[in-house]
């Protein structure tokens, strides 16, 4: 009777197992099955994250590179700045010695002024006081000069150079020789002759037909006929001088009077 209850018990507990073991398998097949699939969740979730991090990875360092662009850019920047600061500086700094200089120009030209019309006044006069020739050249040249400094469109420059150019003139006169032809009057005649010029030391006359010849008397203002007088004999010196001027013969020494 023993021994019944004892195998009895065994095979009972065998059974239990067996039973046991039969009935968890759908509880295992479950488990097991929701194991892969929150491993494979887990895996998908794993790819995103890396495809979420290797887009990130290429953001960062497409802003990195953006970054370090608009460093560069920022740097040329302050370097232009450093720049049209220093140029606006050297710019401020011209336009006040540009204003200084105006105002020493506008003084200067006060000042300038009076003393070309003082040289124009002293020109005119000295050409009217000098022998006559080229007398309506001469103070055409001199109206000119008192027309171009009261002109607003002149500048001070051009005004400046014009009275210096005719000074210039009237002193290329004094070591100059030449032989032109005009019209005098002798003994209240007009007369057609031949000038010459020897500088500013005398000024002299031929007519066409060689008749008559003299000179410019600077003491008395008027033509002196030299022919008229026996002691004076210029006609062939004076002729000579003619053709040294046109260039027709080579300089030489004349003997001509010198009358001041």
């Amino acid at each position: 009777m023993h021994n019944w209850k004892r195998f009895f018990a065994n095979n009972y507990c065998a059974i239990t197992l067996v039973l046991g073991t039969t009935l968890s398998q759908p509880a295992l097949s479950s488990n097991l099955e929701k194991s892969v699939n929150e491993a494979t969740l887990m895996q998908q979730q794993g790819a995103t994250s890396q495809v979420i991090i290797l887009n990130s990875q290429s953001a960062t360092q497409q802003l990195l590179a953006e970054f370090q662009t608009l460093n560069k850019e920022l740097d040329q920047l302050k370097i232009n700045q450093a720049h049209l600061q220093q140029t606006q500086a050297q710019q401020t700094l011209s336009m006040h010695s540009l204003k200084k200089q105006l105002n020493t120009v506008e003084t200067t030209e006060k000042s300038i002024i009076p003393h070309l019309l003082s040289m124009i006044d002293w020109l005119d006069t000295f050409i009217a006081q000098d022998a006559p020739f080229h007398t309506q050249e001469r103070q055409q040249r001199i109206d000119y000069l008192k027309t171009s400094i009261v002109d607003p469109n002149t500048s001070l420059p051009e005004r400046y150079r014009r009275v210096l150019e005719a000074y210039q003139i009237e002193s290329e006169y004094g070591y100059t020789i030449e032989a032109y032809p005009q019209t005098i009057t002798l003994t209240n005649t007009a007369l057609h002759v031949k000038l010459l010029r020897v500088g500013r030391i005398g000024l002299y006359f031929q007519s066409e037909d060689g008749q008559h010849s003299g000179y410019w008397d600077h003491k008395q203002g008027i033509w002196h006929n030299a022919s008229a007088d026996p002691a004076i004999d210029i006609a062939d010196e004076i002729k000579q001088g003619l053709l040294i001027a046109q260039k027709q013969r080579p300089h030489s020494l004349l003997s001509l009077p010198v009358i001041k």
